[in-house]
């Protein structure tokens, strides 16, 4: 579920078109357990957010931070209605 970077912890989290431009708030995986975290709106795939002090212990006391890599993702069944909206956005677009 994690990858070890130093002190610091990185994952990733898969979200529909809408919450990226929007924003959300999500249920994300931590060492301690569910955290909600808010995505905020613009969103892109690519981009790390942050959860400071949710990663490994440091000898010295504290914790590294943990980086929720964004990733964005189509919905493999979308209904007639939500594809209509997909078409108007595109129109509005290009204008």
């Amino acid at each position: 579920v994690f990858e070890v970077r130093g002190w610091d912890i990185e994952n990733k989290i898969i979200l529909r078109p809408e919450q990226a431009v929007l924003g959300d708030k999500v249920t994300v995986p931590t060492l301690d357990g569910q955290v909600l975290m808010t995505v905020p709106p613009d969103s892109h795939s690519g981009q790390k957010l942050r959860l400071k002090g949710k990663g490994l212990p440091r000898k010295e006391g504290g914790r590294g931070d943990q980086y929720v890599r964004v990733e964005i993702d189509i919905p493999r069944q979308l209904g007639k209605e939500e594809k209509e909206l997909y078409r108007k956005l595109m129109s509005i677009s290009k204008k």
